[in-house]
């Protein structure tokens, strides 16, 4: 008897192996791999996976890099790339990025994270670096600077706390050679008084015309705090500049939510050539919903010449959409401001009627 309960004992055992071996879940979704070869002006991730086999259920991968200088403190860049699987789950994508300009010696880690729509995560890994140290060189910044000033009114429409404004400036250039150049905003505010007297720091923006581009373009780099943006030699009739997401305080209130002075724009121009015209006028819309993740907003880089957009919005336009997909143009709910052109005089340029003025080399 002893021997036979041994028996069945063993049995059991058995069935239970093959019982969980059977429970054992068919291989997750996942990313397997992450590599970036990086810049003093730019980086390409590329990312790769596979059994991502949800039908109708759009993927991304979300990844973060930080980047330690020699010297100072660390900082990140975090943003996203969508994948498409194919029919058997696996996806690869890559994407370029510009940044920096860099300078100073920097070490660089980072992680990249599969997840999808809904907002469901599955894992994370280790980015590979193809220089996990480097060095770039000092950067020289470019002449000709001009300081320029232009201002305008709101219209008076009471503006509500808990609002955005959206700041947003563009430009017109002529005189830009056929090898292309490179045009810099720097040291930007917004000065107005409502409550109080406000003075916002504008993100700094850094315009390429390059022969080898094609249509204008542009993204955010948060590490500068630098709009960054990529347009033929040949221009556009609007080039976005620059753009400022501003949170309405509360305080507002106190003023009837109006702003009751002008609206003065400021900043510094500067071109690596000289003899190149610019125009330039801004104007703000405010909206209920909005962000300051400037990524997200997809701005309209060119009116005519936008990569991607083939639409009547001006230069500046966010194009994009908040989390629910709704677009941003939904929640637009004041336009207090007629765009204005720069008449005022700028030193070391030359200034015509229409705002117009030539950048220089720097005046004695």
């Amino acid at each position: 008897m002893r021997h036979k309960r041994t028996k069945r004992l063993a049995v059991c055992a058995v069935f239970l192996a093959l019982f969980t071996v059977g429970l054992i879940p068919a291989s997750a979704h996942e990313i397997t791999s992450a590599s970036v070869s990086e810049t003093c002006s730019s980086y390409t991730i590329s990312v790769a996976g596979d059994n991502a086999t949800f039908v109708g259920v759009n993927y991304s991968v979300n990844y973060i890099i930080t980047l330690t200088p020699s010297s100072g403190s660390a900082f990140t860049i975090s943003d996203s790339i969508q994948v498409s699987p194919d029919a058997s789950g696996n996806f690869s994508a890559s994407v370029t990025k510009p940044v920096g300009p860099l300078s100073g010696g920097y070490s660089v880690s980072g992680s990249a994270t599969l997840v999808d729509g809904s907002g469901d995560t599955f894992n994370t890994i280790a980015i590979s670096f193809a220089n996990p140290t480097f060095t770039c060189p000092s950067q020289t910044p470019p002449g000709c600077p001009a300081q320029t000033s232009n201002s305008s009114n709101f219209n008076g429409t009471p503006i509500s706390g808990g609002d955005y404004i959206w700041f947003n400036a563009n430009f017109t250039a002529s005189g830009v050679p056929s090898t292309g150049a490179t045009l810099t905003l720097t040291n930007s505010t917004i000065h107005f008084t409502a409550d109080q007297t406000y003075n916002l720091a504008v993100p700094n923006a850094q315009i390429t015309f390059s022969p080898s581009a094609t249509c204008t373009s542009t993204t955010f780099d948060t590490i500068t705090n630098t709009w960054m943006t990529t347009v033929p030699v040949s221009g556009d009739d609007e080039i976005f500049l620059s753009g400022l997401a501003w949170l309405v305080p509360a305080s507002f209130a106190n003023a009837g939510g109006r702003v009751n002075s002008q609206v003065v724009w400021n900043g510094t121009l500067s071109s690596s050539a000289s003899g190149i015209s610019i125009n330039w006028k801004w104007g703000a819309a405010v909206y209920t919903n909005f962000t300051t993740n400037y990524n997200a907003l997809n701005v309209k880089a060119g009116h005519q010449h936008a990569c991607g957009l083939n639409n009547g919005d001006h230069a500046g336009t966010p194009e994009g959409t908040d989390s629910t997909g709704q677009p941003w143009g939904k929640f637009v709910t004041v336009v207090p401001e007629v765009a204005a052109v720069q008449t005022s005089p700028v030193r070391g340029v030359e200034r015509s009627a229409l705002g117009l003025f030539v950048l220089h080399p720097n005046p004695a």
